[in-house]
């Protein structure tokens, strides 16, 4: 059943997933009473490039939709799209968004947080650092894609030099910066595993470290982040542990006081795992 043919609606907070409950990244269709979840497993992988698992939710509220092919559109330049908000950003803006997160502008500016003139945009690149897709975010927090987007990497304009943190999402990350570490951050937390990993051979890390967000069991007691984060496990090239901050994300943890060194002390007492694969 090609996901493709129906239309696919995206939660939001009024509208929340039907298999999760969360208010964002996974979405539904009605017509055909299914439901794609970022969070919460089944035995039906979808095969698409946002990953995720297909739920069935019910049964269908209208039967699907016919719709014609779509005329073609030329690929979207999202570097020049992105530039483009990214110069005519106000620092004093920025200052305010970042004083709102509870991190620092520099942090925000590094992975390159942008203002369109109604929402946030954040750069998702891949492995070579090539901008392949827009976050974006508005004010209360809503989270969705620019049109013809690929799910990236929010990496910082500043290499990696020692241990790498990879966490979920770009305030997350710039979270990390903002405490001093090298980071990169995912999508989600089930999104980009062979993208990380392949980021991971280019810099030549040696040492990852997954921070998952604390997030609650589902009624099966799994708890999609902590899955996430081992499913990633299993791909990186480096030796590599997990981290789950005491607080519901990393970005909470440093707003309540954390630190690197809190972090930094906690790594020994973690499982570290060698790689399954030799890095190349």
């Amino acid at each position: 059943m090609a996901a493709t043919r129906y239309r696919w609606v995206r939660v939001t907070k009024r509208d929340r997933c039907r298999v999760c409950g969360k208010p964002d990244f996974c979405t539904y269709a009605p017509e055909v009473g299914l439901a794609l979840c970022m969070r919460v497993e089944s035995d039906r992988p979808s095969r698409n490039a946002l990953g995720g698992w297909l739920h069935r939710t019910g049964e269908p509220t209208a039967a699907p939709e016919r719709r014609a092919a779509p005329a073609e559109r030329p690929p979207q330049d999202f570097g020049r799209l992105w530039k483009g908000w990214f110069d005519a950003t106000d620092i004093y803006h920025l200052d305010g968004f970042a004083m709102s997160l509870g991190v620092r502008t520099d942090s925000l500016r590094s992975v390159g947080c942008a203002w369109t003139g109604r929402e946030w945009a954040f750069p998702m690149k891949d492995e070579a650092g090539r901008i392949i897709g827009i976050r974006l975010r508005d004010e209360r927090g809503r989270k969705w894609a620019v049109r013809g987007s690929r799910n990236g990497l929010f990496v910082p304009d500043s290499a990696p030099r020692g241990v790498l943190w990879v966490v979920e999402g770009p305030t997350d990350a710039a979270a990390a910066l903002t405490i001093g570490l090298d980071v990169i951050g995912r999508p989600s937390c089930s999104a980009c595993d062979e993208m990380v990993a392949r980021y991971v051979r280019r810099q030549k890390s040696r040492r990852v470290v997954i921070i998952t967000d604390n997030d609650r069991p589902d009624s099966r007691g799994v708890v999609a982040g902590v899955r996430g984060a081992e499913k990633l496990r299993k791909a990186l090239p480096a030796t590599n542990c997990v981290y789950v901050p005491p607080t519901k994300d990393l970005r909470e943890f440093v707003n309540r006081g954390g630190d690197r060194l809190l972090l930094e002390s906690a790594l020994k007492d973690l499982v570290w795992q060698h790689p399954t694969t030799a890095p190349s």
